[in-house]
């Protein structure tokens, strides 16, 4: 363990302090190695070692899960991983590795298809590291000076991969999300860095737990929503923080600016344009050696930010994460189909006034609408829809009221979605 916290502490150093001086010549000669040493060791990129990056396949999550074995270097199939990573679901035991020290996880699945990844003991290191570095505030570094700093994350499957953040210097907890939140509640007080999707920090803004001050408050796993980023900011305080995580590895946390870093030190990342601001990222993550992630495209739509970050902090950043490509909506059109952006929808909807919370769903020319406040917020909703459409040119869709839909507890969070 001395050696594990060791080079934990030395990747942290290395992302604080190191890496922002040495950025562009660094990432460009750890790119080149990657692809000149590290490729070949998946049999999907036998014979390609060397090659520029533009030559190679882009591929998805189907593309790697279709093939499983021929992605990661140890030749692991996609039923050994399984088998591990359902027993730790089913027993809610994370522990478990395969030969070697792998780690094996899990997505949620929200796009319908389950991701599985896998991660040695030496990049769960580093990637506690670069996080660590990252996104540690100077008020967290105070406490850390003095004693452990308590870290509560609220998510619905463990990993060793967040138990590397474990030391003598971080007290990590994990609180389950199949377990009620509200069981949770008594272990809180005290804790220093609040982490839990976002409609998790807002059931706990609003249960208010006696003792609970935490110095950061961050948001991962789901859509941060202003509204939401409004209502535990005022119950805490705090700006919330964001961290932006797939199973393709840790692509941007936020800054003192409340913009997304990409995180391009350790990920090449190149923009697929759906327009002059919205793109889908084709992700490459150049730190990973035991599961290749090379030109990996995802399916969530991410809005760029203008200009350089007034943070100072080098890369490119982006203003937001939209949600995924099913998350924008479609209204009829003269000229075929016109998206809805998730961005753009929020907004129309705040303008329907107070509606407790809310799911739109849209199945073909169907809108269908719940609220959590009066059932007279349905229909306001639809006054907006009409004429967010009349605004695009578009056919307002027909607008139904529909029960809450049932949603467990561990499961992502997503109030627009298009179902067909």
């Amino acid at each position: 363990m001395p050696g594990s916290q060791a080079a934990v502490a030395a990747s942290f150093a290395r992302e604080r302090w190191l890496l922002p001086r040495v950025y562009d010549a660094a990432r460009a000669r750890a790119l080149e190695r990657f692809l000149r040493e590290d490729l070949p060791r998946a049999s999907f990129y036998a014979g390609l070692a060397g090659r520029p990056l533009g030559d190679l396949p882009v591929v998805d999550k189907r593309t790697v899960l279709a093939d499983f074995a021929a992605f990661n270097r140890y030749g692991i199939t996609l039923e050994q991983a399984l088998a591990v990573a359902e027993a730790a679901e089913r027993s809610r035991d994370f522990t478990a590795t395969l030969p070697g020290g792998v780690t094996v996880g899990l997505s949620s699945g929200t796009t319908g298809t389950r991701g599985v990844f896998l991660v040695s003991e030496q990049e769960s290191r580093l990637w506690a590291g670069i996080l660590l570095g990252q996104m540690m505030a100077p008020a967290s570094l105070r406490v850390l000076a003095r004693r452990p700093l308590r870290v509560a994350l609220f998510l619905r499957a463990n990993s060793n991969l967040y138990e590397t953040l474990d030391s003598r210097r971080v007290a990590f907890s994990w609180h389950d999300l199949t377990v009620p939140v509200e069981d949770h509640l008594p272990d809180l007080p005290g804790t220093d860095v609040l982490v839990a999707p976002a409609s998790v920090l807002r059931r706990i803004a609003a249960a208010r737990p006696a003792g609970l001050r935490p110095i950061q408050v961050i948001s991962v796993a789901e859509t941060l929503d202003p509204e939401d980023e409004a209502v535990i900011r005022g119950s805490f305080g705090l700006p919330v923080e964001q961290i932006y995580q797939a199973t393709e590895g840790l692509l941007a946390v936020s800054c003192p600016a409340g913009r997304l870093h990409l995180n391009e030190g350790h990920v090449h990342i190149e923009p697929e344009w759906i327009d002059h601001r919205r793109f889908h990222p084709v992700v490459t993550d150049f730190t990973r050696t035991t599961q290749l992630v090379v030109r990996h495209r995802l399916d969530d739509v991410l809005l760029a930010a203008p200009g350089p970050c007034p943070c100072g902090r080098p890369g490119r950043s982006i203003a937001a994460v939209l949600g995924r490509a099913d998350d924008v909506l479609t209204l009829a059109g003269d000229g075929g189909a016109v998206p809805v952006w998730p961005d753009v929808l929020r907004h129309a909807v705040a303008l329907a006034g107070e509606l407790g919370d809310y799911r739109i769903e849209q199945h073909g020319d169907e809108w269908r609408v719940a609220v959590t406040g009066l059932p007279a917020g349905i229909s306001r909703v639809g006054v907006e829809i009409e004429r967010l459409a009349e605004r695009l040119r578009a056919r307002p869709p027909v607008v139904v009221p529909m029960g809450w839909p049932v949603e467990a507890p561990d499961q992502k969070r997503r109030r627009i979605r298009r179902l067909s």
